[in-house]
């Protein structure tokens, strides 16, 4: 009973990492890992799960990495500057805080658009620069989203082969 309600309140947690990823308010892929972590000091490794969890680890840092090598993709396809990325995340940060939860996407936008139309004083161009990096971005979305799943999908195997 006791290693039901665990493995139950661990799935609930990934969901949890999951449902992050949507509303950016939960630390989403890092949250699907420390349940595998609690799920492993908890329930206990068996003998594929330090296997499994050194792989759900690995995907979780590579989802973390295509999450912003994707953003940065956007952007540089946009035409974005690297200037105007770090002033759309530090505005983007300002966003967060401000208009919790959506203020991240709406500050990082408006700071790579400010930045571009200042560089280049042409609004066509801060138009493409941002929309290629609001597709970047949604890119990143569906990039991460999938990491998490499949980290989800790696800790069920590990709970049905015990």
């Amino acid at each position: 009973m006791r290693e039901t309600i665990i493995t139950v309140l661990v799935g609930l947690t990934m969901l949890l990492g999951l449902l992050g990823i949507v509303i950016p308010v939960l630390p989403d892929l890092l949250l699907i890992w420390i349940g595998a972590l609690a799920y492993g000091l908890l329930i206990g490794w068996g003998s594929i799960g330090p296997w499994l969890f050194a792989l759900i680890t690995l995907i979780g840092v590579i989802g973390a990495l295509a999450e912003g090598w994707t953003t940065g993709a956007g952007a540089r396809a946009g035409g974005a500057s690297w200037q105007s990325v770090l002033v759309g995340l530090v505005l983007g940060v300002l966003g967060f805080i401000v208009l919790f939860p959506w203020g991240f996407l709406v500050g990082f936008l408006v700071g790579t658009f400010l930045v571009e139309l200042w560089r280049h004083r042409k609004l066509d161009h801060a138009a493409k620069a941002v929309a290629g990096t609001g597709l970047g971005y949604g890119a990143s979305f569906v990039v991460k989203f999938s990491f998490g799943v499949v980290m989800i999908g790696v800790w069920l195997v590990w709970v049905v082969a015990g």
